[in-house]
């Protein structure tokens, strides 16, 4: 539902006079994480991760607000008072790390704690046995539709031997404004896509701060 519920954002700030604002977009994004190639291992959840970023946090320079809240503003007066509230949830999805705390009883969701504020949330998934596996730490977005919790298409799971530097890491921006959390979110994808690049070389070589891999 909630794919069908971006659709028309997708198709309004992704073509016409948007397709260069898209491709400077990709540009700006790729430069932070690294780029990615259509052989790569987790192109498809890449993008996917990309394309929430652009229309979830990355403000369009002629409205200074990302293609959703920019769309909610402007149609929010035609939508009905239902739909109303599913767009205004939309436009207050929460991007983060989390680590997987546990299975729900009845294997219907996960409960995940966000590592930035330390809240828990119930997570529902359709296909639990999607890969997730307790202590599991990954980059996800959370989005709130009716009275549960989603995640978004895509993923970013780190490897678990450098839980201690990444939670290090977070310790340090835990107080910080969503600018520098970003930041190291965008580190951390960065680093996953050089440990899945260069196997070879250590871990503790790649996941670091000003690594010269």
């Amino acid at each position: 539902m909630i794919e069908k519920l971006l659709e028309p954002i997708i198709d309004s700030f992704t073509t016409g006079k948007y397709y260069k604002e898209i491709y400077q977009a990709k540009k700006e994004y790729f430069d932070k994480t690294g780029p990615v190639y259509e052989d790569d291992i987790e192109f498809d959840q890449r993008m996917s991760i990309f394309m929430d970023w652009y229309l979830f946090d990355r403000d369009l320079p002629e409205f200074d607000l990302p293609p959703i809240k920019h769309f909610f503003k402007i149609n929010k007066n035609d939508f009905s008072e239902k739909t109303r509230l599913i767009y205004n949830d939309l436009c207050q999805t929460q991007h983060s790390i989390f680590r997987l705390k546990r299975k729900t009883w009845n294997k219907n969701g996960v409960v995940i704690q966000d590592l930035f504020s330390g809240l828990t949330l119930t997570v529902m998934i359709p296909d639990i046995n999607r890969g997730f596996y307790r202590g599991d730490i990954f980059e996800a977005r959370v989005i709130k539709y009716l009275d549960s919790y989603c995640f978004s298409k895509g993923f970013c799971f780190h490897p678990t031997d450098v839980s201690p530097f990444i939670l290090d890491e977070i310790k340090k921006v835990r107080n910080q404004d969503k600018k520098k959390q970003l930041k190291l979110i965008l580190q951390l994808s960065g680093m996953k896509l050089k440990h899945l690049r260069f196997q070879h070389i250590d871990i503790t070589h790649i996941y670091q701060m000003n690594s010269k891999f």
